[in-house]
């Protein structure tokens, strides 16, 4: 089998014997025996971490959450995530996306509440900030302001918290929430079905019912 794995602004092949069985975090492992210079994430090694994302052949996935016998091509290349600043080989930085969150994140106050309901907010709670979802916005790489899918995903379990008073809705437009293009792409892509874009409308129709936004023309069009 052939690698080819992406490092600085060239690809570098490695040629391995392996069983198209195992996982892209073993085949990285097998590599790394070979050439330890390689640099790549990896934690939990179960799917609950999110640090081992990258592409394969093109598809952003969970290095430890997926096996070789996935793809058909000959070559297997890997690459790191999109839209990010490549730290080295198939390391991305994070901290861009953590100060973006925590630029417009919603202070959580606790309110009187009777009933917790976290079904709602449950697909919210379930991001691992592996970033695929950043990794395949078309948004983001034109549109420094627009906050994200992750940001976003992750406010909404704020927002939608019924323990929490505060409801500053206002403070996603600091994030030109409304820049989202509803590609639906971060759905399609994430590893736990977070749903970021179905969050994303759900928070741009709160924004609408109070005046903030304007509704997209298209919705007012054809009405959906």
């Amino acid at each position: 089998m052939i690698v080819s794995v992406k490092r600085y602004d060239t690809f570098q092949s490695y040629e391995l014997d392996v069983s198209r069985d195992i996982t892209v975090l073993e085949l990285l492992h097998k590599i790394k025996e070979m050439d330890p210079s390689l640099s790549y994430r990896h934690m939990c090694r179960a799917g609950i971490c999110g640090t081992c994302a990258l592409k394969v052949n093109g598809k952003n996935v969970l290095a430890c959450k997926t096996r070789l016998n996935k793809f058909e091509d000959e070559t297997i290349v890997l690459e790191p995530l999109d839209n990010a600043v490549v730290i080295k080989d198939l390391v991305v930085e994070h901290q861009r996306w953590f100060d973006m969150y925590k630029n417009i994140k919603v202070d959580f106050k606790n309110s009187d509440y009777q009933y917790f309901d976290f079904k709602s907010i449950e697909n919210s709670k379930n991001c691992i900030a592996c970033f695929i979802c950043n990794s395949v916005c078309p948004v983001m790489p034109i549109d420094k302001k627009f906050g994200g899918p992750f940001v976003f995903a992750r406010i909404y379990g704020f927002l939608e918290d019924s323990r929490n008073a505060n409801k500053d809705y206002g403070k996603l437009i600091d994030g030109a929430i409304n820049h989202c293009t509803h590609c639906k792409n971060c759905n399609y892509a994430c590893p736990l079905f977070v749903m970021p874009e179905t969050l994303i409308k759900k928070l741009e129709d709160v924004l609408i019912s109070k005046g903030l936004i304007q509704a997209p023309q298209n919705d007012l069009f054809f009405g959906f």
